[in-house]
């Protein structure tokens, strides 16, 4: 996955080193090289030059240098805390997406006529105000209702394990524990069930460390409370501002627990550690001795994911934990958490799930939050918010409709002609190193070369047949929260489904229409979907310099994964293997540990500063 946002391009194509602050008009001439003077030159030549900023001494400052021109002429919208390329990109992008939703063709696939029809259903602001809270009390009650907004709360109608699992199955929320089913890490050949830690709403870093984050946390804690008592009010239950708030702390107190049992991400990049195969009894058995009061029955767990595929387990059913210490110390705390405070955070977690898709009074207060936590001005307009939410449910059904206005085949072609100029670029730097043996260095051929490459869109777009049938569960109706159940739902019912299915090392896991890529470590296969393919990052009708400066750093970036601290974990085939010898591991961890201490060197004098960087 992409991580690196860069504002400007230029510090990627050009190395100025550190020399004197020189004229790009006679730089050109003291160099003894033709010089390209066509009209693709030109233009290019042109956009580099509106993106320095001349007066900079690129020895004292090269950011501001290669990229202040750029910074300075793209202001930060008020919808947002930060601004850069891939903004840039993901603005054109929505606004294509937004005219594809839009409009209603007869002649669309039917997939892409429901993406169309939910885009109007988001949008329909008239039918979600009337509907106000409505659906989410309705929503709330199937689970006995939330306590911190009733005033006649029974906790005999409440079932932690029923609103955990409804909250997976329907809304892919996490509360407690992660579940989910995916490539079977040491056997690229089959899919395994997984079961990981809870995530949490909050980054980790603030939940453990809320003393570096009071206003963060204390705007949490109030925009909690404040549904709360909306909730209290529309239901005429009456619940006082100070209950709400001592609840509303309570909530929080609980996931600060619930984040501190939790492995943090610089501690789970060995795949090795995270993998720990065991049959549903032995899991059984394991959570049992965390406690003698709070329970869980797995077998529960997986006949109520699994209850409409079909499929049957016994005990022996064979499944990876990636966390065993959570698990066991997730029961110890849920052990000793009141029932009442226990059942306002899982109806909490599902109301955070649903409050953008909510009526305004709802949204409004998740924009509040917001506000403080990000620093933006402004909330996003709605026409936005329902094209994200749309293609993030129908992402194939409305990347199918973009690739075929959107998308030159031609591009294609020459993203693959570039990959493979890149794969023998690295190949010749692979034969270059010094501190991999020749053992390494052979099987890092062998990876690169069995690497599989996805480009553009998905191979079955050409058979319209097959886009109807992905989407045949799907019945888009006008009601906007009943649509994002039904699309969750069925996400996660075509994820449970593969668990008996054969791999199929070729099916795309994105949508198309996005602006992003990524390296699936696991089928040894690197993603670029068609929506990154576009300017600025790639372009047909320039210079190939700036394609290979651009799109290159983004191919370059993603190939590298496949041999990185994790890539190297995994073999060709994308298991979990070690592949690399044990004399050129240390040889690279020595290597690595200097920038270990660099990084661990620096001091960040504003904290809120430094936080607000790391987020991006």
């Amino acid at each position: 996955m992409i991580l690196l946002r860069y504002g400007c391009l230029l510090a990627l194509l050009i190395n100025v080193g550190c020399v004197p602050l020189f004229n790009l008009n006679t730089w050109e001439r003291e160099l003894d090289v033709n010089v390209c003077t066509t009209s693709q030159c030109q233009q290019s030549a042109a956009l580099l030059v509106r993106s320095l900023n001349q007066s900079a001494d690129p020895c004292e400052d090269f950011y501001q240098f290669a990229c202040g021109g750029w910074v300075a002429s793209h202001e930060v919208p008020k919808t947002r805390s930060h601004w850069n390329q891939f903004n840039v990109v993901d603005d054109k992008l929505n606004s294509q997406l937004k005219k594809i939703l839009e409009t209603d063709d007869p002649m669309d696939p039917e997939p892409v006529r429901s993406a169309h029809r939910m885009y109007e259903a988001c949008m329909d602001t008239e039918r979600i105000e009337a509907a106000g809270l409505n659906p989410l009390i309705k929503l709330l009650d199937e689970f006995g209702g939330w306590p911190m907004a009733m005033t006649d709360w029974d906790p005999t109608d409440f079932d932690w394990l029923k609103i955990t699992l409804e909250s997976i199955r329907r809304w892919s929320t996490m509360s407690l524990f992660y579940f989910y089913v995916y490539v079977d890490r040491k056997n690229s050949n089959q899919s395994v069930i997984t079961v990981d830690q809870a995530s949490v709403v909050l980054p980790r870093s603030m939940l453990v460390e809320p003393a570096l984050y009071r206003t963060q946390i204390e705007a949490y804690k109030q925009w909690i409370a404040a549904n709360a008592l909306l909730m209290s009010r529309h239901t005429k239950q009456n619940v006082s501002v100070e209950s709400a708030v001592i609840a509303a702390d309570e909530v929080v107190a609980l996931e600060m627990e619930l984040a501190a049992l939790t492995t943090p991400s610089e501690m789970r990049r060995n795949a090795f550690r995270m993998y720990q195969p065991m049959t549903l009894r032995t899991l059984q058995m394991w959570t049992d001795t965390a406690s003698d009061t709070f329970r869980v029955d797995w077998a529960r767990v997986v006949a109520h994911l699994f209850a409409e595929t079909g499929l049957t387990f016994d005990l022996g059913e064979r499944l990876i934990v990636r966390e065993m210490d959570f698990l066991f110390h997730l029961f110890k705390l849920l052990e000793r958490t009141p029932t009442r405070v226990l059942a306002n955070y899982l109806h909490w977690r599902l109301v955070k799930t649903v409050s953008r898709d909510l009526n305004s009074e709802v949204s409004n207060l998740a924009f509040e939050f917001e506000r403080v936590f990000t620093g933006a001005e402004l909330d996003v307009p709605r026409w936005q918010d329902c094209v994200e939410t749309v293609t993030s449910l129908m992402g194939f059904a409305v990347g199918y409709k973009y690739v075929k206005l959107h998308f030159d085949n031609e591009a294609k072609r020459t993203a693959l002609q570039m990959v493979g100029i890149m794969e023998a670029a690295f190949l010749s730097q692979v034969d270059a190193l010094t501190w991999m043996d020749e053992e390494t260095r052979t099987a890092t051929r062998e990876k690169l070369l069995a690497t599989t490459y996805f480009i553009g869109y998905p191979h079955w777009y050409h058979n319209e047949s097959a886009l109807v049938a992905f989407y045949q569960e799907v019945e888009v109706s006008r009601n906007h929260l009943e649509n994002v159940e039904l699309l969750k739902t069925v996400q996660f019912r075509q994820m449970v489904r593969n668990l008996r299915r054969p791999i199929d090392r070729l099916e795309w896991l994105t949508s198309p229409a996005i602006v992003n890529a990524y390296n699936n470590l696991q089928m040894n296969s690197v993603i670029f979907p068609a929506g990154i393919l576009q300017p600025p990052f790639f372009q047909m009708d320039r210079t190939q310099a700036l394609n290979y400066g651009s799109i290159g750093v983004v191919i370059g970036h993603e190939i590298m994964h496949g041999f990185d601290d994790m890539g190297r974990l995994n073999d060709k085939y994308g298991n979990l293997a070690q592949w690399w010898s044990e004399a050129t591991i240390q040889t690279y961890l020595q290597k690595a540990q200097c920038f270990v201490d660099q990084y661990n060197s620096y001091r960040c004098p504003n904290w809120m500063m430094c936080f607000t960087q790391r987020r991006r």
